[in-house]
């Protein structure tokens, strides 16, 4: 259903489904990564009203444990999206974006940096998004 690349790597489209609507891609060697762009293939489209939240994941170089941010999003219309991953800083994350999981798969369990797509409705992402540009407007 989607597909991951970073220039100079061949496509990944090996996507680790955690639940009907979770996804995991691992991401290697992150450090050496500028941008990455996350895609629909084309074969499954969302429902309507529907679309794909991007997370990524990083360990926090103090604590060590993951640090999770939100990138944006993909639809139907709107089936690919480029996404600047260097330079993110770890005191602007959150909690694990699909909260407890129990799975084997559980990306939590790892320390490898990681994307991770989160299908939901559109209203939904929006408002996440909207959300997380205006606490980046708060002045500190």
């Amino acid at each position: 259903m989607f597909g991951c690349l970073v220039a100079g790597r061949l496509v990944q489209t090996d996507a680790v489904q955690l639940a009907p609507d979770k996804f995991l891609f691992n991401l290697s060697d992150y450090e050496n990564v500028n941008h990455v762009v996350v895609f629909m293939l084309g074969t499954v489209p969302f429902p309507a009203g529907m679309g794909g939240a991007v997370y990524f994941s990083f360990p926090d170089p103090a604590s060590g444990g993951p640090v999770w941010q939100l990138l944006g999003f993909i639809t139907n219309d709107k089936p690919s999206a480029i996404f600047k991953i260097s330079g993110l800083k770890a005191g602007e994350g959150g909690a694990h974006p699909f909260g407890i999981m129990t799975s084997s798969a559980s990306p939590s369990k790892s320390r490898d940096p990681q994307y991770q797509m989160q299908c939901s409705h559109l209203i939904k992402l929006t408002q996440r998004i909207y959300q997380q540009q205006i606490k980046h407007l708060k002045p500190d």
